[in-house]
């Protein structure tokens, strides 16, 4: 059973949990994804033992579709906007050790169909496809250093 299976049963089961997601959907996204833990606990619980990362995927696409109009079915720019600023700080660390033959042999040009489809998951309002794409372009520009690092030193 996936994520978003198990999190729907739980809410289908217990009214509790169901008012508590009601709750944190009418708070936004960021109270929603700030709470996953919780959930996460309760699946743990039922011996369903997933990612945190998954859950909060899960809260969303439950959100966007059993309370569209809530704030937390939003696409939220600030959470997207942070993952990406955690994954340039980590590329920052390796960028900042090339030097500057190496920089000037820097190709980004890999990078721009995973720009393309965290655009378009940021469209769709999918968060777990834009995790998979933003993982996708920092895999690509990891992968260009290396190589930008390699031409350099031939």
């Amino acid at each position: 059973m996936n994520t978003t299976a198990a999190l729907a049963q739980l809410l289908k089961e217990s009214p509790e949990w169901r008012q508590f997601f009601k709750a944190c959907c009418e708070s936004g996204a960021l109270r929603l994804r700030a709470q996953a833990w919780q959930f996460r606990g309760e699946l743990r619980d039922h011996r369903k033992d997933v990612a945190l990362q998954d859950v909060e995927d899960a809260l969303m696409v439950i959100a966007r579709k059993v309370l569209p109009k809530s704030p937390a079915a939003a696409w939220d720019p600030e959470w997207a906007a942070e993952l990406i600023d955690d994954a340039l700080a980590r590329l920052a660390e390796h960028y900042a050790e090339l030097l500057g033959a190496e920089k000037e042999a820097l190709d980004l040009s890999g990078q721009e169909a995973w720009e393309e489809r965290m655009h378009r998951a940021g469209v769709a309002n999918d968060p777990a496809a834009f995790r998979e794409a933003l993982r996708g372009w920092e895999k690509a520009t990891a992968g260009a250093l290396e190589a930008a690092r390699s031409k350099g030193a031939a």
